[in-house]
């Protein structure tokens, strides 16, 4: 009876110094900030870049979406998203005045840093569906930096690129506390102010997006890059389709003011 007892004890003591930790759901996985790098098995363009950013809010889940495309008009910056969770499907729904987009997100794994799903999006116009795309694999990897407060400040640097025949050029750029950018040209040695009618940036973890005109264009032009910052040296990489071959075009930039 003693031997049995001290056996029950020695159990009820393991469990007590080890207790079992529960397996984080799907959804508690999901929450941070995550950089869409490919879908359909193709790694994508920095243009066409998405970060999605996870949250739980009490008991609910939200989804703060950033991406740019001006093609299609598409500027949001941390746009909220409603979350819907059901078992190991997760369903994410944007309403942007009379366009509602619905991603059901399922096969959902998180290895590490790493976010891999199949994806299915439907997209929605007063409530009639209108499009779809998928169901194909999307890959997100997670984004633990954000340089949204070092960017701020005037930078000069050089662009140079992994495609054949580029010749690597001066950059000048100044990023405001407001969203607002400044583009510089150089002439005869010196940076100048280059005008526009708009110039505008947002930058979410690492994507930073920025689009501007000039006022002799209708045109709205655009860019996506990928942000790093190492030893007081800030790495923008814009990746571009060419041919379709994908090219890295690096800007090795110093900040020069604030």
């Amino acid at each position: 009876m003693a031997a049995v007892t001290m056996i029950f004890v020695s159990c009820k003591k393991d469990k007590k110094d080890n207790p079992v930790v529960p397996t984080p759901t799907i959804a508690e996985q999901l929450v941070g900030k995550w950089l869409n790098v490919e879908s359909a098995g193709l790694p994508l363009t920095s243009d066409i870049m998405s970060v999605s950013t996870f949250v739980k809010e009490g008991s609910e889940y939200k989804c703060y979406y950033s991406i740019s495309e001006a093609d299609y008009d598409v500027w949001f910056y941390k746009k909220q998203a409603d979350v819907t969770v059901d078992g190991n499907t997760i369903m994410v729904t944007l309403n942007v005045d009379d366009i509602t987009t619905v991603e059901e997100m399922t096969d959902i794994t998180v290895n590490g840093d790493d976010l891999y799903y199949i994806g299915k999006t439907t997209l929605y116009i007063y409530g009639e569906e209108i499009a779809s795309y998928g169901p194909c694999q999307e890959h997100y990897v997670k984004v633990n930096d954000d340089f949204s407060q070092i960017v701020i400040g005037r930078w000069e640097g050089t662009v140079t690129s992994d495609e054949p025949g580029f010749e690597p050029m001066p950059f000048c750029e100044k990023y405001l506390a407001d969203g607002t950018n400044i583009e510089y040209e150089l002439i005869d040695g010196q940076w100048v102010e280059k005008e526009t009618v708009y110039a505008e940036y947002f930058i979410d973890g690492i994507l930073m997006c920025t689009r501007w005109q000039y006022p002799e264009c209708e045109e709205e032009r655009e860019n996506c890059v990928l942000v790093s910052y190492v030893d007081n040296t800030m790495i923008v990489k814009e990746k571009v389709m060419r041919d379709g071959q994908i090219y890295t075009q690096t800007s090795t930039l110093t900040k020069v003011s604030e």
